[in-house]
């Protein structure tokens, strides 16, 4: 039996750990919107007689500092509509109107000093879908379409807004067409609805309805819109032309060569839900460079897709893991055998295989199903070369390809959803047919305080003339997903034959992965604290087949936001046991044993109000055996010249003494296999400058440079052995290395009507290595200049046409 003070302490112990406590209650709130015969004109001034007839909506409540207070200062939200547009006009009052913030940026740029306002629209009202319309004081725009877990950054619908800044404060007024977002067809429309303004100054988020910030996600917390009556999803049909020229030269010849392109992307509402979108003959020779790395592991380098149509309207698409768009339109398969083969002179080898259309489906309907279909096909890309008898010919690096992904999605309650989703990949009759199936899955409670989910994929290979190839994927995961103390339990299993890597990206398979992580944050200001997040986790990892011990990590990681807004971190990671590598080999069936190894590490962060910053990192790491450790810094100062000339420098170092990693591997005088491993010395040095001028909202020039910099000096060399272990040989043999990576991106971006632009870029490219070691970052500076550099200069002009503005005016 518990006497009466154990009891009191257990009941403490529960309230501490199991923090299920009882958050602040406040009622949905709902807003009703009043139809308008005579559109308002946005001019940001609100002084229609449609907004005087208006409903207020305001008493907005403080998201952070002080989650549940009064904001410091007052906001007023009016709605208003018609049968082709939702308009919103909100005044943000302000006591001291000349202390707004208001830096420019570019379009979707809300990393800059500046207040916002925000609308959340679910027009389906579950919590899951959404569509979020920002704006800043000094008039950027920013939009972003949120699904179960994902948000798509790069969707751009056409929509308007107007600031200004009066004697009152500030008024934010918006217009969002019908056809910017997908609503379900009905006589009245219940759409969830919330409205955010931040003010930069005291770094305060408020909120129309209230969002408890110790409970995950956001929109499962919106009010509610209603007063919507007769509206009709319009016909959406858009399409986007454009072309393109280029004067370019490569950096191994000092010719020019000229060059231009055209083609048209098109948008067509299939239904109020669904959305057909097609790319013909695309060019995306505008997205900016790949930040180039010298990729030591055994493991493929994961970079960034930037390319527009596989950016935006992509979040179905992620369902699963398993569609890594750069597969598409990368570099061919044989490109590296033309390269390497020394019988023949190379006169032409593409490193990137041309996309000749690409078209995507997506959407959801009224009951929450969501479907999506994309499909890309890509040409044949040929190599050539003149053999050693002087004859030209042409090699197939890569087949024509056709590219494939289905995706069926279910809102469930609670936020909850379940997916069913294929890829396909086809390189015709005389190569394999690469297919991967599974299902994706997360329940949640009813108040959104717990959370099981968890994925199943198999993939499979048909090739023409063997027995078919399978694998299989299973994850789960479950936990507490809100208050205080959060805690999760995860457990992957990948066969030895899973591979989705025709499609999708998985650097590794052979896995048996079991992970435990905790969590105690603080949301609410206490003494000098703003918030804290602290997480430990332990991670315990084996092979799948045979299940061996691979490694077992823990890490410690905490983030402080104090009152002065000043961010402090600090991370620490221990291997006690070391760790079993079975692929740094390269060799199957080998495995090289690690040593324990422990780290350190953290961050320093002040305040971005101010116009002068400087971002700190560091951290050192050891190891038990062979002389191994190393530390890196960063320093990261941000100068903000003016509202509208930004210059941000990343300086980054990183050494590592004694790093040990493969070298080689061969077969000896006996037949056995002889693999080598040496520890190195290595250093890396990246810098990145990039500025930005805005001169209008529509106007901007960007400049981008990088100087990536890493050296190795091997020391050690060492034969592997078959339990793991390594044994110093004699081999001397040359491996020292310098490589330097640097270029430039500059971008002019004229945004000369809604969604149609011209571009004027200037790319700048060297890319150098050698054996030899420079004597310090000045005179290798000197000497990758002096080396030969790329030069493209291109100009690309797209222009937007409404298939329904277009028939507006022909009826004038």
């Amino acid at each position: 039996m518990l006497n009466k003070n154990s009891s009191r302490f257990l009941l403490l112990i529960l309230l501490v750990f199991f923090n299920t406590a009882v958050f602040a209650q406040f009622t949905i709130k709902n807003m009703q919107a009043t139809r308008t015969a005579v559109a308002p004109r946005i001019d940001g001034k609100l002084n229609e007689m449609a907004w005087q007839d208006a409903l207020p909506a305001g008493d907005f409540i403080q998201y952070n500092p002080y989650n549940g207070a009064s904001p410091s200062q007052p906001t007023v939200v009016r709605i208003i509509y018609d049968d082709r547009a939702i308009y919103i006009g909100a005044m943000m009052y302000d006591s001291e109107p000349d202390s707004i913030y208001r830096e420019m940026g570019e379009r979707d740029d809300d990393d800059i000093n500046a207040d916002f306002f925000t609308i959340d629209i679910t027009p389906y009202n579950d919590g899951l879908n959404a569509f979020e319309f920002k704006v800043s004081a000094s008039g950027v725009e920013i939009d972003t379409k949120h699904a179960a877990n994902y948000r798509d950054k790069n969707w751009d619908p056409i929509w308007k807004s107007a600031v200004e800044i009066n004697d009152s404060g500030w008024v934010a007024e918006i217009e969002i067409p019908y056809a910017a977002i997908r609503f379900p067809k009905t006589a009245e429309q219940l759409w969830g609805l919330n409205m955010w303004r931040n003010i930069r100054r005291y770094r305060e988020w408020s909120t129309w309805n209230y969002i408890d910030n110790k409970l995950d996600d956001v929109f499962n917390q919106s009010g509610t819109l209603t007063g919507i009556e007769g509206i009709k999803p319009p016909l959406r049909l858009f399409f986007i032309p454009y072309v393109a020229g280029y004067t370019e030269n490569a950096a191994e010849s000092n010719t020019w060569a000229y060059s231009y392109n055209y083609g048209m992307d098109m948008k067509l509402g299939l239904s109020e839900s669904f959305t057909l979108d097609m790319t013909l003959i695309p060019d995306f020779g505008q997205v900016q460079s790949d930040d180039k790395i010298v990729n030591l592991s055994p493991f493929e380098v994961y970079y960034q897709e930037r390319r527009p149509f596989f950016t935006e309207g992509t979040e179905l698409f992620e369902r699963g893991d398993i569609f890594y768009t750069r597969r598409i339109g990368g570099t061919p398969d044989g490109y590296s055998d033309v390269r390497d083969d020394t019988t023949h002179e190379v006169l032409e080898n593409p490193e990137e295989i041309q996309l000749l259309n690409a078209t995507k489906v997506s959407g959801r309907n009224r009951n929450g199903t969501a479907f999506g279909v994309l499909n890309a096909v890509t040409s044949n890309t040929h190599a050539r070369v003149i053999d050693s008898t002087g004859t030209e010919q042409k090699i197939l690096t890569d087949p024509a390809t056709n590219y494939n992904m289905l995706v069926f999605d279910q809102v469930l309650k609670n936020n909850s959803y379940v997916s069913l989703y294929n890829t396909n990949v086809y390189r015709g009759r005389d190569r394999y047919i690469a297919n991967v199936t599974g299902s994706e899955f997360q329940f949640k409670t009813k108040d959104n305080m717990w959370s099981a989910g968890g994925l199943v994929n198999v993939s499979q290979k048909y090739h023409p003339d063997g027995k078919p190839e399978f694998g299989y994927l299973y994850a789960l995961e479950a936990g507490k997903i809100s208050g205080n103390f959060r805690f999760a339990y995860e457990h992957e299993t990948q066969n030895d034959t899973y591979d989705i890597n025709d499609m999708g990206f998985n650097r590794r398979n052979n896995r048996f992965d079991n992970d435990v992580e905790f969590e105690y944050n603080i949301y609410d200001p206490a003494g000098v604290i703003i918030n804290m997040h602290n997480e430990i986790g332990f991670y315990y990892d084996m092979l799948y087949s045979p299940r061996k011990f691979v490694s077992f990590n823990t890490v410690f990681r905490n983030r402080t936001t104090f009152i002065n807004y000043m961010t402090a971190g600090f991370h620490c990671h221990l291997s006690p046991v070391g760790s079993h590598d079975y692929y740094e080999p390269r060799v199957d069936g080998w495995k090289v044993k690690e040593p324990s190894i422990w780290g350190i590490g953290g961050f320093f962060s002040p305040d971005y109000r101010k116009r002068f910053i400087v971002d700190v990192g560091g951290g050192y790491w050891g190891a038990s055996e062979f002389g191994q450790s190393g530390y890196y810094f960063s320093v990261k100062p941000r100068f903000r010249v003016s509202d509208s000339f930004t210059i941000r420098l990343e300086m980054e170092y990183d050494f590592d003494w004694n790093n040990l990693g493969y070298v080689t591997d061969s077969i000896d005088s006996n037949g056995d296999e002889k693999i080598i491993f040496g520890t190195r010395d290595i250093q890396t040095i990246e810098n990145v400058l990039d500025m930005q001028y805005i001169f209008t909202k529509n106007i901007s020039l960007s400049l981008r440079a990088r100087h990536y910099w890493i050296t190795a000096n091997y020391n050690n060399y060492y034969d592997l052995q078959p339990d793991g272990s390594l044994i110093p040989n004699s081999y001397n043999s040359e491996h020292d290395f310098l490589v330097n990576a640097f270029n430039v991106d500059m971008v002019f971006r004229w945004i000369f009507a809604p969604a149609s632009e011209l571009l004027f870029i200037w790319k700048n490219n060297i890319y150098n290595e050698t054996n030899e070691t420079a004597k310090d970052y000045i005179e290798n500076l000197r000497y990758t200049f002096n080396s030969p550099m790329g030069n493209s200069f291109s100009l690309k002009i797209l222009y937007y046409l409404d298939y329904q503005k277009l028939k507006r005016k022909s009826r004038r």
